[in-house]
């Protein structure tokens, strides 16, 4: 039990402590060794080989031992780990003499003449003091070596008991006692400033590090900007180039294939505008979690349900594997995230299955997205989620998304403690999983496949609220397209005018802020005051921010940030209409 804790002790040393203690030893043992000598000459009989012989034989061997092993400690330099073997060697030579300096008391127990007994005491008096100089750092030890040198000479004075000797005996004590406490004074001075100076050391060390990290931000920044700017330039190059061809009325051959590439430069750019918008307000702590407790499958189901088309239309198997349970987060953040997920599965999958999946692992619920797709390669996975650094795609090519998805789902995950994990093969596929807490309450009941999507639009009558001209119009013509029966206003006054025309929508699409301070909540609420039933509705707005979020989420209404997807209009409406 002692030698655990001396160890430890003496492990507490640090390297600079112990080289100012072998710094000083060769002079300390030069010095007191003369000491010694003196009171040696003073003390030796001169007839043979004696105990004073003896005790000055002794008493060199250690001060040589101690001088040798300060000179290898410094041609060494040894590892931190082997310090306290040398702090132990020098404690315990230190500690040596002192025994010896002290026995010098006992060995000699008769009176001596007056002077020599006045240079024993000014003698061991003198070593005690300028112990004081290389060892209060280490204060026990400096204690040991004091009581081993003066207590000895007190006790020695004490044994003899005339009136000069009971009055050495009390000079030893004070010096004894003034020496302990000048040391100690001295300890704790020095104990002070290796405490400010490892304070010093740890600051240097902490700006060190926070230099370091400012570097990797702003080169992360950097490249981060300039990834953006590339992936931005590109599609808005193609979409002037396309523009143009369109105008020169020269693409005649190709006025199927210019429609159809514009498409794709605006989904493109729409995508990396979310994304960028998403990252940016996660990173300025400008998505506040809302947790709830809310039933899992029917949110996986929704989910598999806004990316069956894109499946369908790959030729992929897209699962869904749950069972009725109750988790609690933010249900709208965990819906993001699993959709970033499920559109990188769907992304990198050429053949075969994307399945979503979940199961309970104790206390918590784990939900996973499993691709049979290009897997990656194990030297890529601590990078995966980075911005814009994406697996397999050199060359930026857009189809195979902009490299932000997956930073959306780090930061979303650390935000809301999902526990990110991925799994992946190189050439069999990957699996990306998130933990959620279990909620002990009953599920509601999972929601049944909706039908597709096609049959579901058709004939139905949606209203288009919107105060934007080419917003309105471009609306209307994608409801047209998918076979909707639309009808559109620009503010509450002609919503109104549209019901009193004898039109009776079944859903209302609406823009959060209308023209003259008036808002698409309004106008919903206005409409189904005018119908006198809940009708379903969708709020869209260009003013990306959780103050609109809540406005929304207080109005009991869904809201998309405008650039609003196709297929987030199409999800919405199929289930809207397949209820």
């Amino acid at each position: 039990m002692l030698w655990p804790r001396l160890r430890a002790w003496l492990e507490g040393f640090e390297g600079e402590q112990l080289d100012h203690l072998f710094r000083f030893t060769s002079l300390t043992s030069l010095m007191t060794t003369v000491a010694a000598l003196i009171l040696y000459w003073a003390f030796r009989s001169g007839e043979g080989f004696d105990a004073a012989d003896a005790w000055m034989l002794a008493f060199v061997l250690v001060s040589v031992a101690r001088m040798a092993g300060a000179r290898r400690y410094h041609r060494l330099r040894p590892a931190r780990d082997r310090l306290h073997r040398w702090a132990a060697w020098a404690f315990g030579t230190i500690l040596l003499q002192g025994l010896l300096l002290g026995s010098l008391s006992l060995i000699w127990l008769r009176p001596a003449a007056p002077e020599v007994e006045s240079l024993l005491h000014i003698v061991m008096a003198s070593i005690a003091i300028g112990a004081t100089v290389p060892l209060p750092p280490f204060y026990p030890v400096f204690v040991a070596f004091v009581v081993c040198v003066m207590g000895p000479l007190a006790l020695r004075d004490l044994w003899i008991g005339d009136a000069y000797h009971l009055t050495l005996a009390a000079l030893v004590v004070a010096t004894g006692l003034y020496t302990l406490q000048g040391g100690r004074r001295q300890a704790q001075a020095l104990a002070q400033t290796q405490a400010e100076r490892r304070k010093n050391a740890a600051l240097i060390e902490a700006l060190r590090l926070e230099n370091q990290r400012a570097e990797r931000a702003h080169d992360a920044k950097a490249r981060f900007f300039a990834a953006a700017n590339h992936d931005l330039r590109q599609p808005l190059h193609a979409m002037g180039l396309l523009a143009h061809t369109l105008n020169e009325g020269g693409a005649a051959a190709r006025a199927d294939e210019v429609p159809t590439r514009l498409v794709e430069c605006v989904d493109s750019m729409t995508q990396i505008v979310d994304e960028l918008l998403e990252l940016a307000q996660v990173d300025a702590a400008g998505v506040v979690p809302r947790p709830e407790a809310f039933a899992l499958d029917p949110l996986l189901r929704e989910v598999v349900r806004t990316y069956d088309l894109q499946a369908r239309h790959k030729g992929l198997k897209l699962d869904i594997d749950s069972s009725a349970l109750a988790v609690r987060s933010d249900r709208r953040l965990v819906a993001r995230v699993l959709a970033n997920l499920l559109s990188n599965a769907l992304r990198y999958t050429e053949h075969g299955v994307v399945r979503l999946a979940s199961r309970v692992r104790g206390d918590r619920v784990e939900v996973s997205v499993e691709d049979s797709g290009i897997g990656i390669a194990a030297h890529e996975l601590p990078r995966i989620f980075e911005e814009f650094y994406q697996v397999g795609n050199p060359a930026r090519d857009r189809r195979l998304g902009v490299g932000l998805g997956l930073a959306t789902v780090k930061r979303l995950g650390e935000l809301l403690d999902l526990r990110v994990q991925v799994q992946s093969t190189l050439g069999q596929g990957s699996v990306f999983c998130i933990t959620l807490p279990l909620h002990d309450a009953a599920p509601a009941a999972t929601a049944a496949p909706a039908p597709p999507h096609d049959a579901l639009l058709a004939q139905r009558r949606v209203l288009v609220v919107e105060d934007d001209a080419d917003s309105r119009a471009a609306l209307i013509g994608l409801l047209c397209a998918w076979g909707c029966e639309v009808r559109s206003a620009e503010d509450v006054v002609s919503a109104r005018q549209r019901l009193t025309e004898g039109f009776e929508p079944e859903a209302v699409l609406a823009d959060l802020r209308l023209a003259g301070g008036a808002s698409g909540i309004d106008a919903v609420l206005a409409v189904r005051s005018s119908l006198g039933k809940e009708l379903p509705a969708l709020l869209v707005t260009g003013d990306v921010g959780d103050a609109q979020a809540q406005r929304a989420a207080d109005a009991g209404l869904p809201l998309l940030a405008k650039p609003v997807k196709p297929m987030q209009l199409r999800a919405f409406l199929g289930q809207v209409f397949g209820t």
